[in-house]
């Protein structure tokens, strides 16, 4: 079940907005994450998904909500004036889901309305009528809220498939605080299942205690025996198990270490298993040769959040089905997590969460964040294509970049002590004028440029960098334009570690003013002017080539799926393979329009060159 629509009215700051989650050419859900300063709406508007999801399941199941007084079924979100927006007589709430096909149901749609206030349903437009139909039944007066489903159908796919909330004020407890230690047992399956019994809480605060005892059972799974010869067994009440298939229940566990190892990140990382009465716990993580951590619950607050919402979501999905534990890819649901990023450190918000999200493709992740680093991992995961970034209240889609907390926040991130290091390690040193660019290509570029062109003694008379750092593998940091604006932060504030008069060289799409600052103005800020000829190529060092250089073999076709379904393809630009081709074969004539950057270099070399000195005739 997924959610496809949502269309949200005059509900706290929200003053409308309309959503239609997006799918991959496979039909798999694209994650979205909710963004927005605090009073923006992101847990409002996951209420209303949160509360669909309870409206439905309460139908199939009689655990999911306690009876009230009258024996009726209270809502999960309350129905309430205070939800509609100050100012305004109401508020509407839409959402569409979707099951998809599978054995014996066929592909369903399901809906959810709530209205609160006066309003008339005549008065909307038949776009948004026709799609909602089904629930489109409310008075104009008077508070509704109502769901249209097949009940069989809601039962089969919550109860076959993770579908979740977890709030922002989940958390587990320490193991400092309660420890425990567990004991072996065997559990009866068979008296966890009744008809309309789910036995699986939506709303999730803490799993801990669940997830230890399932994860006890996930280990002992990997050691079941298997019949050598299964016709010939006496074990006539146990069904035949054979080598292939204890080896495929191997693999659940090895998951669940999957999980840990991401987390951890180290891939040594292990289960292991206790002798009763030796320690804290039956369960221990041993991280190759080094310390063993005791318990699950010894992990970090982060660590042990993280391990128990995707364990969760392990264990949800594999229910009465133990094949979804074997093969995460085959795990589906909607799960949503309000502040997804609380309690993490930015390592885990940048890296470990965008891998753990993206070993389950076939859930559908809807999720608030306030990190600018999380949203910048999911676009380095998935491909900013793949991610939908909605900023509320208006549920405008952006890219990481342009998240209105993004600016304030990667500013602070830009002067991190590890770059501060690296820049005084390598730049404060050397006797040449220094030339810093954008990124490493622009410096091969420049070197041609200037080889080509018969600038060889301005070449060879100043230093010439990208202000990046690029590892063993050819992937860089620290490059690109915030990253010299960086660069001149830190040289303003340590003037006396540089005593070599030092140039930032722009791409002409910055449009930075020429400026000299620091001490003696030895800090030369320039931007290299744009080659209006080449409108093919309009920002980056390459837009001084001519334009008929950009041939079709330095393009690769590449998909994009819009918001709507709708699909395009795009022509992405090959930026390695074209420096590697113009830098072997360029010639005076490529890199002509380079004169406007050499300039710049002459003008800077000669500042702080000193003049040969003239001998005096005989």
């Amino acid at each position: 079940m997924y959610l496809h629509e949502i269309f949200l009215q005059n509900t706290g700051p929200i003053l409308e907005c309309h959503v239609k989650p997006p799918f991959d050419e496979n039909g798999n859900p694209q994650p979205i994450v909710i963004v927005g300063p605090n009073g923006s709406g992101k847990t409002i508007f996951l209420s209303y998904i949160v509360d669909a999801l309870f409206e439905f399941a309460k139908r199939a199941f009689r655990d999911i909500v306690v009876p009230d007084s009258s024996r009726g079924t209270p809502y999960f979100r309350d129905i309430h004036p205070r939800a509609i927006r100050s100012g305004e007589h109401f508020s509407l709430s839409l959402l569409r889901f979707k099951v998809n096909k599978y054995l014996n149901v066929n592909e369903t749609d399901l809906y959810y309305c709530e209205k609160l206030g006066s309003v008339d349903p005549d008065s909307y437009s038949p776009d948004v009528k026709s799609v909602f139909a089904p629930v489109w039944n409310w008075t104009t007066s008077g508070n509704h809220k109502n769901v249209l489903i097949d009940e069989r159908t809601v039962a089969i796919e919550i109860e076959r498939h993770a579908h979740a909330f977890f709030p922002s004020s989940r958390r587990e407890d320490p193991d400092w605080l309660n420890p425990k230690s567990l004991q072996a047992r065997l559990v009866d399956y068979e008296s966890r299942f009744f008809n309309d019994v789910l036995n699986k809480s939506l709303w999730i605060e803490t799993c801990a205690a669940e997830n230890i005892s399932w994860v006890l059972d996930v280990y002992l799974d990997s050691l079941v025996d298997f019949d050598e010869q299964p016709s010939k067994s006496h074990l006539k009440y146990r069904p035949e198990f054979t080598l292939g298939q204890q080896l495929t229940l191997t693999q659940s566990r090895g998951n669940v270490e999957q999980i840990l190892q991401t987390i951890l990140q180290d891939e040594t990382a292990e289960l292991i298993l206790n002798p009763r009465y030796f320690g804290p716990s039956r369960i221990s993580i041993k991280i190759g040769d080094g310390p063993t951590i005791p318990t699950l619950p010894s992990l970090s607050a982060g660590q042990s959040q993280l391990f128990n919402l995707f364990a969760t979501i392990i264990r949800y999905g594999e229910w009465r089905n133990l094949n979804k534990s074997m093969n995460l890819s085959q795990i589906a649901g909607l799960v949503i997590i309000d502040d997804i990023d609380a309690n993490l450190h930015p390592t885990l918000q940048h890296d470990v969460l965008p891998q753990l999200i993206g070993m389950f493709p076939k859930v559908q992740f809807i999720v608030s964040s306030h990190s600018p680093l999380f949203l910048l991992g999911m676009e380095k995961r998935f491909g900013a294509e793949k991610v939908t970034i909605l900023e509320l209240p208006e549920a405008k889609r952006i890219n990481s970049e342009r998240y209105s907390e993004f600016g304030k926040a990667f500013e602070y991130y830009q002067s991190t002590q590890s770059f501060e290091d690296e820049t005084k390690r390598r730049f404060a040193a050397g006797t040449k004028p220094l030339v810093l660019t954008e990124g490493p290509l622009d410096v091969r570029y420049i070197r041609r440029a200037l080889d080509v062109l018969g600038k060889n003694e301005l070449l060879n008379s100043l230093d010439i960098e990208f202000v990046g750092i690029e590892d063993d593998s050819g992937k860089t940091r620290f490059g690109g334009d915030t990253w010299l604006n960086n660069f001149r932060n830190i040289y303003e504030a340590n003037t006396s570690l540089y005593h070599r008069p030092i140039l930032l060289l722009y791409d002409c799409d910055t449009q930075k003013p020429d400026e000299q600052v620091g001490d003696g103005e030895r800090l030369w800020i320039r931007s290299i002017k744009r080659n209006r000829e080449n409108t093919k190529v309009r920002k980056g060092i390459e837009n001084l080539f001519p334009e008929d250089l950009f041939t079709a073999e330095f393009y690769t076709s590449k998909v994009e799926t819009g918001d709507y379904g709708e699909s395009k393809s795009i022509q992405e630009f090959n930026k390695p393979k074209f420096c590697d081709w113009i830098c072997e074969n360029g010639s005076d004539i490529n890199f002509a329009k380079f004169d406007r950057m050499v300039e710049i270099l002459k003008q800077f070399s000669e500042a702080y060159t000193e003049p040969p000195v003239q001998q005096p005739l005989q």
